[in-house]
């Protein structure tokens, strides 16, 4: 069957003498690989359509349980010039294709997840700084449409709204349920990976158990919430710094590693933080 779906690249490697095998998320298939026959050649009709980071329409003969598909035709659609020449940004669209690669399995449609990516990489595309905060926005819109969205306005024991707690500086994430809780309604159950104390009221900020509970201060938490739920064009206008950045990335990958067992570090967001630090 000869069908055409609107894609983004994720990854493309050489096969053999002149092909390539490509991965692309699709806005019909979802996650769908690829042979473009003769794509490595001079003159090859695929140009550049098929490099990482480009959104494209895609032409293929798709068969069932057929793990990869013969593509016909692949026209770009967008090139995304700013992200691909500059260094620091193109860590951060890196990271977001290469993070939904590691979540998707094979031909699962899920539209508010093309949407998002999409959404993302036009975003990037226009920012003017913090390139950073929209892998992490991204991170916590993939986990929340994948069915982990972290419960981030109230605390769950007593309900008290997150600004209630601002003069308490710190609340414990429960990352294992996505939830918080204010130091009224912690109760401290388990010891510190260093054995030495508990993690209780006065805990410090950022120390987590070995449940996945973590002290994390209501500036994260908010940023959180911003990060989750405000219009992605305004997230290049948050400046989080260095010490709240680490502490929102640190949080979230142990989020990400309760939800995502065989999540492998972003090697792209790792080469970023060397590059530029957690505030770029």
């Amino acid at each position: 069957m000869i069908t055409r779906t609107d894609a983004v690249v994720l990854k493309s490697m050489k096969y053999r003498d002149s092909s390539k095998i490509v991965t692309f998320y699709s806005r019909r298939f979802g996650k769908i690989k690829g042979i473009a026959k003769g794509a490595r050649q001079m003159k090859s009709k695929f140009g550049a359509a098929l490099e990482p980071l480009s959104a494209v329409s895609l032409i293929l003969y798709k068969k069932d349980q057929r793990e990869l598909q013969l593509i016909s035709q692949c026209d770009l659609l967008k090139t995304y010039k700013n992200i691909h020449s500059e260094l620091d940004r193109l860590a951060v669209g890196l990271s977001i294709i290469e993070l939904l690669n590691q979540l998707t399995h094979d031909e699962e449609g899920n539209d508010a997840l093309y949407t998002l990516v999409v959404q993302s990489l036009d975003e990037l595309e226009r920012a003017q700084k913090h390139f950073m905060n929209f892998f992490l926005a991204f991170e916590l819109r993939c986990a929340s449409v994948l069915g982990f969205m972290p419960s981030l306005d109230a605390c769950k024991g007593c309900g008290r709204k997150l600004d209630d707690l601002v003069s308490e500086d710190s609340a414990v994430f429960q990352s294992g349920k996505g939830a918080i809780l204010c130091s009224r309604c912690w109760e401290p159950k388990t010891v510190l990976r260093n054995g030495a104390s508990r993690l209780g009221r006065t805990g410090a900020s950022g120390t987590y158990s070995d449940e996945g509970n973590i002290r994390v201060s209501i500036g994260v938490l908010k940023a959180l919430q911003r990060l989750l739920n405000a219009p992605l064009e305004s997230i290049g206008s948050l400046d989080l710094g260095s010490a709240l950045g680490n502490e929102i990335d640190g949080t979230l990958r142990l989020y990400m590693r309760q939800h995502f067992e065989d999540l492998k570090p972003i090697r792209s967001f790792d080469m970023l933080k060397k590059l530029t630090g957690p505030s770029a």
